[in-house]
């Protein structure tokens, strides 16, 4: 049965090159599927008949749909391509942790998904009272736009007109709210919709994921071009972490509630941490057959012990 690796990329050709090569070297019988940013770095040149490169150069901030769009045309692109029994979505920062056929294969036997969604809750309220729950939830339920370059300066300059428009904004939530969404487009400001019947609730987890050939099927018909699904999602802010998880969640719990790629947030940095050699045992730990992020220099080391371990020739 084929696996089909789609990887999204936007750093330096020689990472994602290795990274294309770790995965055929650890599941031979993959197709591999490169959707490339080429707005900073040209993409990867490959000629093995197993790898598909496609690159574009749209604007695919953190945070946007645009990332959610050809991260969904890479998977219809792989459907029609291969029809994989199983597709995998991982970044160009990805690095395989174990080896991944014998991870297919428990996938295949466990069947569904591979991910993680996780419920999110929240009420916003009037006036001076903050809501309550989750208000990561606002991200989704509120139709977003940007607010453009000299407002957004203003909102996070700090001074008093700035100040007066989030006090008015805080107190004013359960209608209209303000967000800047730091590392993508800025500050954004939001109308809370209405919700339609039937609408499944939002489930919020980890970009990257499994799922086998009956689940991508739902996750490509429920986000396509007019339907409800994309269109709420669509004017939502960082929809990467809640769209194909919604989708998902909604026919089932994930077979393994793991994420596809071991990752651990660093707050004050804003950003995931960048894994090295020390984090050899921690990594392969996670249960996760891959692990994120990776960087050419910083990695070498760690990448060239977990090619050891999955038994990954070099060439070298």
């Amino acid at each position: 049965m084929p696996a089909a690796y789609v990887v999204l990329s936007h750093t330096e050709a020689d990472q994602v090159t290795r990274l294309v090569h770790a995965i055929l070297s650890s599941s031979p019988g993959a197709t591999v599927f490169v959707t490339h940013d080429a707005r900073r770095f040209p993409a990867p040149v490959s000629d093995d008949d197993r790898v598909r490169v496609t690159t574009h150069g749209r604007p695919t901030d953190w945070g946007s749909w645009e990332l959610v769009e050809v991260t969904l045309e890479a998977m219809r692109a792989a459907r029609e391509a291969v029809d994989p029994d199983l597709l995998v979505l991982v970044s160009g920062q990805c690095y395989p942790v174990r080896p991944l056929d014998a991870w297919e294969d428990e996938l295949r036997a466990a069947g569904g998904w591979q991910g993680t969604a996780r419920a999110l809750d929240y009420t916003p309220a009037w006036g001076r009272r903050h809501g309550a729950g989750d208000d990561e939830l606002t991200r989704y339920t509120y139709r977003w736009a940007p607010v453009g370059r000299h407002l957004d300066a203003l909102l996070r300059a700090g001074r008093l007109p700035g100040r007066a428009l989030w006090a008015l904004a805080h107190r004013t939530e359960p209608l209209v709210s303000l967000r800047v969404v730091e590392r993508g487009r800025g500050a954004h400001v939001g109308l809370r919709r209405r919700v339609l019947p039937g609408t499944p609730p939002v489930r919020m987890g980890s970009q990257w994921l499994a799922v086998d050939r009956v689940r991508l099927g739902v996750v490509l018909a429920e986000l396509a071009e007019g339907k409800p699904l994309r269109r709420l999602f669509e004017r939502s802010v960082i929809a990467d972490e809640a769209a194909l998880q919604t989708v998902l969640a909604s026919t089932g719990a994930p077979a393994v509630p793991l994420p596809v790629s071991y990752s651990v947030w660093v707050p004050e940095d804003d950003t995931t941490r960048t894994f090295g050699l020390e984090d050899l045992a921690e990594v392969r730990a996670s249960g996760s057959p891959f692990c994120r992020k990776v960087h050419t220099v910083r990695s070498a080391e760690l990448m060239d012990a977990l090619d050891r371990v999955n038994g990954v020739d070099r060439g070298e």
